[in-house]
């Protein structure tokens, strides 16, 4: 049995934002849909930057359904 501590995740958020900077510039989601991502985007950096990453990921991925993408990592 083993431990992972919230800060082994931390490389996650950073890739979670590059795919969906990547993928919001291809997305045919509705322009509301777009602007509620992008405002969860921006939580994510937020959170990643205040190390709580649990959040972070989440906002993310929220965001990144929104833009109707699938996380890749």
């Amino acid at each position: 049995m083993f431990l992972v501590t919230s800060s082994a995740y931390a490389k996650l958020c950073p890739k979670l934002m590059a795919q969906f900077d990547a993928d919001v510039k291809t997305t045919k989601a509705k322009a509301e849909d777009v602007t509620k991502a992008k405002k969860l985007r921006a939580d994510c950096e937020k959170l990643h930057n205040e190390k709580t990453h649990d959040k972070s990921e989440a906002a993310c991925r929220d965001a990144l359904k929104l833009i109707g993408s699938k996380v890749t990592i």
